[in-house]
């Protein structure tokens, strides 16, 4: 691993005074982006190249067959009873509907028992027992949005969140359902509902960009674009705009969004990237998807506390062309899916990391595999590595495209043997 020791950078706001009283400011710590080639060296390292089983493509095949590559996509892959969850799809392009397809290790194939109408699936979230997925944009009227949970070794569909064009996230919280919306109006909506999703009440109006959530220091904090809203035990929200893009992002000059994060212990680590990206070609303009890293590439962030004055995030350092794409927490610990992209003959190749969080917030290398195109989504199930492969839009959509061409590849299973 090569060495990148950036420069400390601490920030504080001291106290001031207003009207003879004494007021703290805002404290805001980053610490510095350390090194990791000594620490990280004497952990075990492995390249999996020639260990990895290749599963299948499944959404490749049969009646809901995606042709377009870049609606293979693996969005996600999730570990569920069992099973292996994958979602992929094109909202941009409408590509549903999409089979709920998931890989069974015991009998070794593809199945599906479920198919969404919705242009794509790309999350999936577990609140108590039961397996959720919102559907983020719905082949149906848009009277009202759909979510869909597991439950009873089958899939349901809750169409009940009123005006939801897209339905961004959902999460469970103080034994209630909260989901993000975004309505006809083009602007984003928090609902909460206490009744299992059959009814919905609205809580707060957001900006209408897609929005996580996830739940730290005891809270539901939701990422919407620019400053996130808090929701503490009194169930209110709190838009905390003291939280700028540079205290959630720092060390990164373009990221204004959160694109993937993951609660693990005492951290939260996420993915920040610029929100949209708008390319002209001579097939005219398209907005880009927000997963894609058209301009810098994202950057991998871990917040200790994001409490009002005791803020803590820093961004972690990675080689210089290291994009992150997944962040997953298992038992073992908290990794990140990362690619390398390498130009060889005219051809380009990549090469896929995993790296493991120790308790100083070194991000160290424990996996490594070399493929065509890049892994986009991986996860953990019964002692396994699991790879989705994707592809960014190719040339066709402008020179910043991640690869060269929309890769036959995207939608790719693959597997580390034992």
């Amino acid at each position: 691993m090569k060495s990148h020791l950036h420069r400390h950078t601490f920030m504080m706001l001291g106290v001031g005074l207003l009207g003879g009283l004494g007021v703290l400011g805002m404290k805001t710590w980053l610490w510095p982006l350390v090194s990791t080639a000594q620490t990280c060296d004497p952990l075990p390292q492995q390249d999996v190249t020639k260990r990895l089983e290749r599963l299948g493509t499944p959404f490749a095949t049969g009646q809901y067959a995606k042709s377009q590559p870049y609606a293979r996509n693996v969005w996600v892959m999730y570990p569920f009873q069992n099973q292996v969850y994958l979602g992929h799809g094109d909202s941009n392009a409408n590509q549903g509907p999409i089979p709920l397809w998931f890989f069974d290790p015991q009998s070794q194939q593809f199945q599906f028992n479920f198919v969404a109408p919705e242009e794509q699936i790309r999350d999936f979230q577990r609140i108590n027992a039961t397996l959720y997925t919102p559907g983020i944009d719905s082949r149906e009227s848009w009277k009202f949005g759909n979510i869909y949970r597991f439950q009873k070794r089958r899939w349901q569909k809750v169409r009940t969140l009123p005006g939801g064009v897209h339905v961004w996230s959902i999460q469970g919280f103080k034994r209630q359902l909260w989901s993000v919306i975004r309505r006809r109006d083009n602007r984003g909506y928090l609902l909460r509902s206490a009744n299992n999703g059959r009814t919905w009440q609205d809580v707060q109006t957001l900006r209408p960009d897609p929005a996580l959530m996830a739940q730290f220091e005891g809270s539901l904090y939701v990422f919407p674009g620019g400053s996130p809203w808090q929701i503490d035990t009194t169930l209110r929200p709190i838009h905390r705009t003291d939280l700028e893009r540079t205290q959630l992002f720092p060390d990164h000059s373009q990221a204004t969004q959160i694109t993937k994060v993951v609660p693990y212990q005492s951290r939260l680590a996420y993915l920040g990237h610029l929100s949209r990206y708008v390319s002209y070609s001579a097939q005219g303009a398209k907005v880009l998807n927000r997963e894609d890293p058209h301009l810098q590439p994202p950057g991998l962030f871990v917040a200790r506390s994001l409490k009002p004055n005791q803020t803590q995030v820093r961004r972690i350092s990675l080689n210089p062309n290291e994009v992150p794409w997944d962040l997953v927490a298992t038992r073992q610990g908290l990794y990140v899916l990362t690619s390398e992209r390498q130009q060889r003959t005219g051809q380009q190749r990549f090469v896929n990391r995993v790296r493991q969080a120790t308790d100083q917030d070194l991000w160290c290398e424990v996996l490594t595999f070399e493929s065509d195109t890049f892994a986009r989504s991986f996860t953990q199930l019964q002692g396994k590595w699991y790879f989705g492969l994707g592809t960014d839009y190719g040339a066709a959509y402008g020179s910043k495209s991640y690869t060269q061409t929309a890769h036959p590849q995207a939608g790719t299973i693959l597997r580390t043997q034992d």
